[in-house]
């Protein structure tokens, strides 16, 4: 259901004669208020420093001025914070919604700068009094965006109780900072209170992926626990400020100790609701020693396959296995075998799984993402119906190993570029990726670095959406050791990182 914004009397006629003004084609409009015709806008319009143009500022009502916005919205609904204000704001209510609430909102908008205007507009969503979610805050220039934010797994009973409110941030101390709404698009439950309607995905999908948004997970290491690999991850999540969504963990290779998976941590994690992600590592981690691939691919470790896919068919819910991430990494594995016979290990591992009834297992494959090592990749892949998620280890690793400053959207998107350019695509398919390990240094000319850093985590994730799960790798042992990768590294990386976090589009309903 599409509902209409009015925001103010102006515009009142407008809207009950149906008219709408905005960017969309004529044939969406006219979809959008035959489905809204009967909406009428709610009274509840509440202000802060928003100017309408001319006089005096603030002048507390929404009016074109005929010059700065008709070419926007054609003269429909805006809010434009008062020349010079640091802070503006604008609440609106909508009235009319359908019957069963809403579990899902997707706000729509354009945001710009004007007169030398700069900084950024947030938008925020209210059930009445009562915040559900922020979206992110979003930098203006005097270019028009158009923007969009998705608020999932919401339970708001009335949707008439629906309130947005847009938060401008302006940093320049003069001009002024722009948005346009148009309208907000209200998913409803079906009518038996739950469940989904036939005409839409599932909010989760049979390969675990969700249908918006993304997961949000980590790694933690469990030395520091006594090997408690549960107090680990509540330990973590306490510094997160929230409970992780997925959770990551490496497996070596036998039928004995951390061979053993799912573990008795992990089966309690699936009963708890957690996505459980295993990375199964052709080693012994207690002996230094690798089995190979050729052994893999030549049947003679059959036996330990046997026995993880009897274990993995008697989980308590379905979970995902990466065998041997990082197999592009020659400091791991240069004597494993050639690049055929990787894939040949996995497809026969895939194999025995699916043979023993283990389908309830959904398969990661997880390159570096180096572009040292991408020539490789065609011939390490191995094949669309042996692959359900790709992944990569994105490392903003500055001074770790010598490199520049990567934000996060550069960190994530030259690997994420490069397999969805139509070279690549000829040998992979559209597939969900996920980020199996991800982290950043920190700055030690800049205490608030790597803070900022993460909290532009979620504002990258939205720039590239196949990107459908994301796990923090918290520990400073790496292979370019000393790095201060952990999420404590300092008290700003922890607020940066919690920050993140309480993103809508990183809070998605698991069900």
């Amino acid at each position: 259901m599409r509902l209409l914004l009015c925001a103010a009397p102006a515009l009142l006629a407008a809207c009950s004669s149906g008219e709408l003004a905005g960017t969309e084609p004529s044939e969406q409009l006219a979809s959008a208020v035959a489905q809204t015709a009967s909406l009428a806008p709610t009274s509840d319009v509440a202000l802060d420093k928003i100017w309408g143009g001319g006089g005096t500022a603030p002048i507390f009502k929404l009016v074109d001025d005929g010059t700065s916005f008709a070419a926007s919205d054609g003269g429909g609904t805006f809010a434009r914070s008062a020349p010079g204000a640091a802070t503006a704001s604008l609440t609106l209510g909508y009235s009319g919604a359908p019957a069963g609430g809403a579990r899902q909102v997707v706000v729509n908008y354009q945001a710009w700068a004007i007169n030398g205007g700069a900084g950024t507009v947030r938008v925020h969503l209210y059930d009445g009094d009562t915040l559900l979610g922020s979206g992110p805050a979003r930098a203006l220039s005097a270019s028009q965006q158009n923007l969009s934010e998705t608020f999932g797994g919401l339970a708001v009973a009335n949707g008439d109780r629906l309130r947005t409110e847009l938060v401008f941030q302006n940093t320049a101390g003069a001009g002024s900072l722009v948005s346009s709404i148009v309208w907000i698009d209200v998913t409803t439950p079906d009518d038996d209170g739950g469940g989904t309607p036939p005409d839409e995905e599932p909010a989760v999908s049979d390969k675990l992926v969700p249908r918006n948004g993304a997961w949000w997970g980590a790694y933690n290491s469990s030395r520091s626990y006594g090997w408690d690999w549960g107090l680990a991850i509540k330990d973590f999540e306490a510094k997160a400020g929230r409970k992780l969504d997925i959770v990551y963990r490496y497996h070596d290779w036998g039928t004995t100790d951390n061979g053993v998976f799912p573990d008795r941590f992990e089966a309690a994690q699936m009963n708890e609701g957690y996505i459980v992600h295993l990375s199964w590592e052709s080693r012994r981690y207690s002996a230094g020693q690798n089995v190979t691939w050729t052994e893999i691919a030549n049947g003679s470790q059959d036996a330990v396959i046997r026995a993880a896919a009897e274990r993995a068919k008697n989980a308590p819910g379905k979970f995902m296995i990466a065998f041997d991430h990082e197999m592009d990494n020659t400091d791991v594995h240069s004597a494993d075998g050639p690049d055929a016979d990787y894939v040949a290990a996995y497809r026969r591992i895939v194999d025995m799984f699916r043979a023993a009834g283990a389908t309830n297992v959904v398969w990661v494959w997880t390159p570096m993402g180096w572009s040292g090592t991408r020539a490789r990749l065609p011939a390490l892949y191995p094949g669309d119906t042996y692959v359900d998620w790709i992944g990569y280890d994105p490392y903003n690793f500055y001074e770790c190993n010598g490199s520049g400053w990567k934000d996060p959207a550069t960190t994530f998107g030259s690997h994420y570029d490069w397999m969805h350019a139509p070279a690549q695509m000829a040998w992979h398919g559209e597939k969900p990726y996920i980020l199996s390990e991800f982290s950043s240094h920190e700055d030690p000319a800049d205490p608030n670095r790597k803070g900022q850093w993460m909290r532009g985590i979620v504002d990258a994730l939205k720039r590239y959406p196949d990107i459908k799960a994301v796990q923090f790798y918290n520990s400073n042992v790496t292979h370019r050791s000393p790095c201060k990768l952990a999420v404590d590294s300092s008290s700003q990386s922890v607020a940066g990182y919690a920050a993140a976090g309480s993103d809508p589009y990183v809070n998605q309903p698991h069900h």
